[in-house]
């Protein structure tokens, strides 16, 4: 079963039972085709733009799940209904990364890893030089001290 979102306006015109009826009779063209529906009623809004004459409609919004020819069957249903005045009906896609994108971001990881190890060996061979260096001072002071110690003596 995939899962789809029809979002339709119903004309403002039509009585609050018969518009209640409508949707109960869209919802029914889905439960028959042995899918799940939940209707979601955002109520009377303004519309962008007038339809014919009219700049308000009452919105709908019904998200269901069904076979693939359910999308099909239902705006045949509203296109064939007067009270109906658009609709749109879109299918559900799920937020899961496509390969490229699971690929990209796997190199992006290998190199800030790459990076951090790079980081780190740098670190390393400035503690190393700076020891090395530390080391030479120290060897040139007991060298400058032998020789002080030796003038001296003489």
């Amino acid at each position: 079963m995939t899962d789809y979102e029809v979002l339709y306006i119903v004309s403002p015109k039509t009585e609050e039972a018969a518009r209640e009826e409508l949707i109960a009779r869209f919802e029914k063209v889905v439960t028959a085709a042995g899918g799940t529906a939940e209707v979601n009623k955002w109520g009377m809004r303004k519309l962008a733009y007038k339809i014919d004459f009219m700049s308000e409609g009452y919105y709908v919004l019904m998200s269901y799940s069904g076979p693939s020819d359910l999308p099909a069957e239902i705006e045949r249903q509203m296109r064939i209904t007067d009270a109906v005045m658009r609709f749109v009906t879109t299918k559900k896609v799920s937020n899961k990364l496509t390969r490229a994108e699971e690929e990209r971001k796997a190199k992006a990881a290998e190199r800030a890893a790459a990076n951090a190890k790079a980081r780190e060996e740098a670190a390393a061979a400035a503690e190393a030089a700076a020891a090395e260096t530390e080391a030479k001072a120290d060897k040139v002071e007991e060298a400058g001290e032998t020789v002080a110690e030796t003038a001296a003596s003489e």
